[in-house]
């Protein structure tokens, strides 16, 4: 049994060190942005997508890691194997630089729960990431954090459907219903896809190329009939792809252009395409980017040389 013990006391540890390795890891993963040459255009899409880890540690990681860029003693207390990550991910929002000691020698001497009790006492609450549980193959569960107004909001349009529909419905039904009639007004993929069948309707005739022939190179609107067929095309989605993997990210997407407007590039379907923020940003200055990328790897190997040497 003492046997038994000590080895798993000493798995233990040796887990603890490589949850350090993997916060050192995540920060240069953080400062690099490596993942977006990758088709990822979040570490956290990375990490959890990419890599298969779990949202919930995916969360504590990220959280951890950039907490330690400013207070390098978390990393420290985890490579040591005298605390885990879920512990010090609890302290994260009230850790400072005054304070951790206190908070580091708390965390390896107390249980979650009495730590989340001490951190609960100076805390100012903030909500925890939404995440997305399957239960089965037909089913998720999701967790979220919402407000009193939140509340008030959700009980009130159940009200509503419930009168409208003459039935008693979930809140699950609710929210289908209440984000279909959102989508349905501002979903830029359903507004294309009405104004499509729309044009059909009425046999109007527009040129797509239209403006082609023009050697004006100043930046024009984009034709609304133009943006509709690049959405529709590019399904509300990022397009960037490499290694085989297409970016999924459908929030915050720019049009871009491929030849660019100082070039002459012009509002055609076929030079434009939907970018999620990230990878836009990335496109426009990736030579700066990968230049960057070099001097980090130089100087991370001439460090390795220094300290082997």
């Amino acid at each position: 049994m003492q046997k038994l013990h000590q080895k798993i006391t000493e798995t233990v540890k040796e887990y603890r060190q490589q949850e350090g390795l993997l916060i050192e890891l995540t920060q240069e993963a953080d400062f690099t942005k490596f993942y977006l040459e990758l088709g990822y255009s979040s570490l956290f899409e990375y990490l959890s997508l990419g890599q298969g880890i779990s949202a919930a540690t995916v969360s504590n990681l990220i959280a951890v890691a950039r907490k330690s860029v400013q207070i390098p003693d978390m990393k420290e207390a985890i490579a040591s194997g005298e605390v885990g990550l879920a512990k010090l991910r609890k302290v994260s929002s009230v850790i400072t630089s005054e304070n951790k000691s206190e908070w580091i020698e708390k965390s390896k001497k107390l249980t979650c729960r009495e730590l989340e009790k001490e951190v609960a006492k100076v805390s100012t609450y903030k909500p925890r990431r939404d995440f997305w549980q399957r239960i089965n193959a037909d089913y998720f569960r999701l967790s979220i954090d919402t407000t009193e107004s939140f509340k008030a909001l959700a009980e009130r349009a159940q009200n509503v459907f419930c009168k409208k529909s003459q039935t008693n419905k979930t809140l699950t039904e609710v929210f289908e219903w209440a984000l279909n009639e959102a989508l349905t007004k501002h979903d830029p993929v359903m507004k294309a896809e009405r104004a499509k069948a729309k044009m059909k309707s009425v046999t109007v005739k527009q040129s797509v190329t239209q403006d082609a022939g023009s050697t004006d190179k100043k930046r024009k609107s984009i034709p609304q009939h133009v943006l509709n067929q690049v959405v529709l095309r590019d399904e509300g989605r990022c397009i960037f792809q490499k290694n085989g993997r297409r970016c999924g990210h459908r929030r915050y997407l720019d049009i871009h252009h491929i030849k660019p407007v100082k070039d002459g590039g012009q509002n055609t379907v076929e030079n434009l395409t939907t970018l999620c923020e990230m990878h836009h940003i990335y496109l426009h200055h990736r030579g700066e980017i990968e230049k960057s990328l070099v001097l980090i790897r130089n100087f991370r190997l001439e460090q390795g040389i220094t300290q082997s040497n």
